[in-house]
């Protein structure tokens, strides 16, 4: 087995963090994903295509880093709290505002005070405050944070990470649909604008392209690429585990590996890590594995996984459950055809056309994936989950 090692030539431990983002040199393999991200990001707007706990955010990070390194401004704003595009705008200022660039040109500084006026946004005692105002689709808005970006002088990667929390906040307060339209079109525009100083990379764990789709609104996003991030390879989980393993004070051999492997049978690093965090001191037996697994399967760690299909999937949630709580049971997995009947004699209303966007859905989103003509749970453990708790 090989071990990785910093540039000192130690061998590196990593910490076991679960759930949050990973930094510095917790950070572990992706090299072949970052090495391709870096030429297409020269060029191209990228969507971080993933479902969720595959490590998006901390890869997105580990990018910044890297670009940021080679004298790119780098500014990463998270969506997910913010509820209005006023917020959106003040969250974009802040960021801006912490760039030493901005701090330091009178030029770009000028141009931030013009845009900042233009948004009713108070600068007084400190940072921003955004003042009481209706969503704003104001086009001078968007042109006007144009001309800030375009004013800097060095190239500018612009992350943004749950876009898709701030659309369905939006939906939430206008339910005809034009708010998120017109902001969607405006920040296609934006994109467009600043193609020459800003590289822009949007990420969120719940696909941005199913809700674009949903709401007839994927020529909003035609311009960005898809740039997937599948699980560790086989080689890679096993490193990743052996470096685990050196933090938490465990014995752990490649045959006992593979046997954990298999059972979680998705190798993301939150997987990995909800299961090692369960083992005992000590040598690791495939029975300690076992026991590990079979508790793991009582806890909440998978909660968010069945809360989002209330909060996300709309008036299809109901059928999203139904199809779930059917392939758990069946292991194996079912074709389209078997499972498009299981729901027609429940939903008749349910039409094909219907099951195949809530299928879409639900493997981009990390609960299925197709294994030739038949569609099962993505990971054993999420399935034996689901069949612990809902069925």
């Amino acid at each position: 087995m090989r071990i990785e090692r910093n540039r000192n030539n130690k061998i590196m431990a990593l910490k076991l963090k679960i759930g949050s983002p990973v930094i510095g040199e917790d950070f572990y393999g992706r090299d072949v994903e970052l090495e391709r991200a870096e030429a297409l990001i020269q060029d191209n707007n990228l969507m971080l295509a993933a479902p969720r706990r595959v490590g998006k955010t901390s890869f997105a990070k580990r990018l910044i880093d890297v670009q940021c390194a080679k004298g790119w401004n780098t500014i990463f704003i998270d969506l997910e709290e913010i509820t209005s595009i006023n917020h959106f705008f003040k969250a974009f200022h802040d960021e801006l505002m912490a760039l030493p660039e901005v701090r330091m040109t009178d030029k770009v500084m000028s141009k931030v005070k013009k845009w900042v006026s233009g948004l009713e946004l108070s600068t007084q005692a400190g940072p921003v405050q955004a003042s009481i105002k209706a969503n704003s689709t104001d086009n001078d808005d968007f042109n006007g944070l144009a001309e800030v970006l375009n004013a800097l002088e060095h190239h500018t990667l612009i992350v943004f990470d749950e876009l898709t929390v701030l659309l369905e906040s939006l939906t939430l307060i206008d339910d005809d649909g034009r708010t998120v339209r017109t902001f969607l079109n405006q920040f296609r525009a934006l994109r467009s604008s600043t193609a020459e100083s800003c590289s822009w990379l949007i990420c969120s764990s719940v696909g941005v392209r199913n809700y674009t789709i949903q709401h007839n609104l994927s020529d909003t996003i035609n311009d960005v690429a898809d740039f997937d991030l599948g699980a560790y390879s086989d080689a890679e989980a096993t490193e990743f585990v052996s470096l685990l393993a050196q933090t938490i004070g465990i014995e752990i051999d490649d045959k006992t590996v593979r046997h954990m492997l298999a059972k979680i049978g998705w190798n993301i690093p939150y997987f990995i890590q909800l299961l090692m965090s369960r083992l005992p001191k000590g040598k690791v037996t495939k029975a300690a594995i076992d026991n590990a697994y079979n508790h793991l399967l009582k806890t909440g760690s998978f909660d968010t996984w069945h809360e989002r299909l209330n909060k996300e999937y709309g008036i299809n949630k109901d059928v999203a459950k139904l199809v779930l709580q059917y392939l758990c049971v069946n292991t194996e997995g079912k074709p389209r055809d078997e499972i498009f009947n299981y729901l027609y004699a429940r939903f008749s209303s349910f039409d094909n056309d219907s099951l195949g966007l809530l299928l879409r859905a639900l493997m981009t989103d990390g609960y299925l994936v197709k294994d030739g003509e038949l569609y099962r749970f993505r990971s054993p453990l999420l399935r034996d989950y689901w069949k612990e708790t809902y069925c």
